[in-house]
C-alpha cells in the first residue's frame, strides 16, 4: 500500500473501505482556521464593549451620587435645636444664618368649627323634612347646595358635603355622638382669621342657621421673634402654625403657646460633619471611576516585556473621558473668580474657587499604587470649613447662582437650561437719563429703558440672563477688558458636582464618546459576523464539493477493485491449468 501526504492529513490505503469522511473532516477543519481567527477577533471586541458598559455603569453611579449633593441645601445642611421641643420645632435651609432666635407664641392658628346644639338619635335619621338647600359662605364666597331631597339622612348629608365639588375643598362635615344625641359638625379646612364659616340658609332641614353654634373661632397664629414687634399688643400674624417667611431660611413649627413674656430659643449651626462626609463621598466616588479607567488603560512595566490593558491606547477612554473628568477637577469653578484684596481693603471674588484650595489634589507619585487618584487633606478641609462653610459648599454645589461684582448692575435672573454658567462682561451707556445701548460679552443685548433691565439675547451663552442697571447717571459703563478695574462682571456659578453631572450626561449620552465607541465597536462585530457568515457558506459549499469528489473516487475505486478481483481470478485459473 502507498502513503500519500497532503498538508497535515495522511491518506493511507486508498481503496474500498477507505474512511473518506475522516479525510473530509480534517480538510474542513483546516479550512475553518480563518473562522476561528474571526471569532477570536470578535471576542476581543466584545470584551472591550463589556468594559465600556462597566464604565458607563460606574459613571452613572458617580452621577447619582453627585446629584444628591449638587445644590447648596443638599450639600450643606443646618442643624437646628430648640429649648422646648414640646412648644415648637424648627428646620433651616442653607440660607439661614448661624445664630439664635427667641420666639414667643401668643396663640396658635386654628380653623372655624360649628356644631348643632340639638341632633338626632341615629345617623340614619332624616335631617331634611322636605326638599331644600344648604347655603354657607367661606373666604368671601357664598356656596349653595341645592335640590337636597326630602328624607336625606344625617349620614347622607355628611357624605354630600364631603363629596360635592362646590364644598369639598372648603368645608368638611362629620358627626359627634355625646352618648345620647348625634350632633352635626361643620368645619373649615383652612386655618386663619380670614377663613370663617358662615351658615346662612338651611331650608328644609330640621336645624336652622342659629342651631349651629361656633365652638372654635378661626384665628391666626401670633408670635414675636427676638422681641419684635415691641408693642405689647403687636404680633406677627400668619394663617398657619408652620411659618417659613418670618426668619430667612428658617421654618417654625408651633405646637402650643408659651407663657406670657416667655420665649423658646432656636439655635442654628452648620452641620460641618455632614459636609465632611459629603466631601469624602465626592472624592471616593470620583476615585472609583478613576481607578476603573486606570485599570482599563494602564501599561504594566513590571515584567521584561510591557503588557497593555484591554483599552490601552484607546483615545476615547483616555482623553475624551478620563482627561475631561480630570480637567474638571483641577480647573477653577465655572463662574467663580479668584479671591483678591482691593485697594480699599475690601475683598472681592470667591474665597474658594478651586478644589485644590480645600485639600483635594491628584496623587502624582509616578508608579505608585495611588498615582492619578484624588487625595484629601482633611486638615486643609477642616480649616476651610471652620473659616467659611458656605464658600466651601458653593465650590461643590452652587447651582447656577447669579451674582454681580459691580454696584452698577444687580443680577436679577436667568433661564434654566438656556443660560449657561460662566462669567459675563456687561457694558452699557446711559444718555438723557435712559439706557441707549447694552452688550454682554461683546454681544448686543436687549434692554428696557423703562425698567433699566438688560437681558442676554438668544443664541448666545448669556441668553435669558437679566440684570438691572443701578447707576442711572449719564455715561458709558463697563470695560471690554474683563481684567480692568471698571469692568462689570456678572457670574453664574456652577459647582463641581453640577459640572461633573453635566459632563457625565454628555459622555454617556446618545452622541457622547462612550456611546459612540460602543456603537462603533458593535458595528465592527456586526461586520465580523458577516465575514463569518460568508466563510460558513463557503466552507459548506467546499465540504459539499469535497464530499461529491470523494464519492466519485470511492465509486471509481470500487470499480477498479472489481476489475482487480476479476483479473486475480483469471490469473489463478491460468496458473492452475
Amino acid at each position: 500500500m502507498a502513503d500519500y501526504t497532503s498538508g497535515n492529513i495522511n491518506f493511507a490505503g486508498l481503496g474500498s473501505g477507505t474512511d473518506f469522511q475522516a479525510m473530509i473532516d480534517g480538510v474542513v477543519k483546516l479550512e475553518r482556521t480563518h473562522i476561528n481567527r474571526l471569532e477570536n477577533w470578535k471576542s476581543s471586541w466584545s470584551s472591550k464593549v463589556d468594559k465600556f458598559q462597566e464604565l458607563d455603569t460606574a459613571l452613572l453611579s458617580l452621577q447619582t451620587t453627585l446629584k444628591s449633593m449638587d445644590t447648596i441645601d443638599e450639600f450643606m445642611s443646618r442643624v437646628v435645636s430648640t429649648t422646648d421641643s414640646d412648644t415648637l420645632t424648627s428646620t433651616a435651609t442653607s440660607d439661614a444664618l448661624v445664630t439664635t432666635h427667641a420666639v414667643e407664641i401668643n396663640q396658635l392658628a386654628q380653623n372655624d368649627i360649628h356644631v348643632t346644639s340639638n341632633g338626632s338619635a341615629s345617623i340614619k335619621d332624616s335631617v331634611f323634612s322636605s326638599a331644600g338647600s344648604f347655603t354657607f359662605s367661606y373666604q368671601g364666597e357664598s356656596v349653595t347646595l341645592s335640590n337636597i331631597a326630602a328624607g336625606t339622612t344625617m349620614e347622607g348629608f355628611v357624605n354630600m358635603i364631603n363629596a360635592h365639588a362646590d364644598s369639598k375643598n372648603k368645608i368638611r362635615a362629620t358627626t359627634i355622638d355625646d352618648g345620647t344625641t348625634i350632633h352635626l359638625q361643620i368645619y373649615g379646612l383652612d386655618l386663619g382669621a380670614d377663613n370663617q364659616v358662615i351658615i346662612s340658609n338651611t331650608t328644609g332641614m330640621i336645624f336652622n342657621a342659629a342651631d349651629f353654634a361656633q365652638t372654635q373661632d378661626a384665628q391666626n397664629s401670633k408670635i414675636k421673634v427676638d422681641g419684635f414687634p415691641p408693642g405689647a399688643a403687636d404680633w406677627i400674624e400668619r394663617d398657619s402654625n408652620s411659618v417659613s417667611d418670618v426668619i430667612d431660611g428658617v421654618t417654625i413649627n408651633m405646637k402650643q403657646t408659651t407663657g406670657a413674656g416667655q420665649t423658646v430659643n432656636i439655635g442654628i449651626t452648620t452641620d460641618t460633619a455632614g459636609m465632611q462626609e459629603n466631601v469624602q463621598k465626592f472624592v471616593d466616588q470620583n476615585n472609583a471611576v478613576r481607578n476603573m479607567i486606570k485599570s482599563l488603560t494602564q501599561i504594566d512595566d513590571s515584567s521584561a516585556e510591557s503588557q497593555g490593558s484591554i483599552l490601552t491606547g484607546n483615545y476615547g477612554v483616555e482623553l475624551l473621558i478620563g482627561q475631561r473628568l480630570k480637567d474638571i477637577m483641577s480647573s477653577q469653578g465655572i463662574g467663580f473668580s479668584w479671591y483678591e484684596e482691593l485697594p480699599s481693603g475690601e475683598f472681592k471674588g470667591d474665597k474658594y474657587s478651586a478644589l485644590s484650595q480645600l485639600g483635594i489634589m491628584t496623587n502624582a507619585d509616578s508608579g505608585g499604587a495611588n498615582m492619578g487618584l484624588l487625595e484629601l487633606d482633611t486638615d486643609v478641609l477642616n480649616a476651610a470649613l471652620a473659616d467659611d462653610p458656605f464658600a466651601v459648599a458653593e465650590i461643590f454645589a452652587a447651582n447656577n447662582k447669579g451674582v454681580s461684582d459691580s454696584p452698577n448692575v444687580q443680577y436679577l435672573s436667568h433661564i434654566n437650561d438656556v443660560t449657561e454658567a460662566g462669567t459675563y462682561n456687561v457694558q452699557y451707556e446711559v444718555s438723557g437719563g435712559k439706557i441707549i445701548s447694552a452688550s454682554i460679552n461683546g454681544n448686543t443685548a436687549e434692554f428696557d429703558p423703562a425698567t433699566w433691565q438688560i437681558t442676554g439675547a438668544g443664541g448666545n451663552p448669556e441668553a435669558g440672563m437679566a440684570v438691572r442697571v443701578e447707576n442711572h447717571n449719564d455715561g458709558v459703563y463697563g470695560n471690554s477688558n474683563s481684567s480692568a478695574d471698571d469692568a462689570i462682571l456678572v457670574h453664574i456659578k456652577m459647582g463641581k458636582s453640577g459640572e461633573l453631572v453635566k459632563a457625565i450626561t454628555e459622555i454617556t449620552g446618545e452622541n457622547g464618546p462612550l456611546t459612540i465607541l460602543e456603537r462603533n465597536y458593535n458595528d465592527i462585530m456586526d461586520n465580523i459576523d458577516k465575514k463569518i457568515e460568508r466563510e460558513e457558506a463557503r466552507i459548506t459549499l467546499f465540504e459539499q464539493n469535497l464530499t461529491n469528489k470523494y464519492a466519485r473516487l470511492d465509486a471509481l475505486l470500487g470499480k477498479y477493485q472489481g476489475i482487480q478481483a476479476q483479473l486475480s481470478s483469471s490469473v489463478k485459473q491460468l496458473t492452475a491449468s
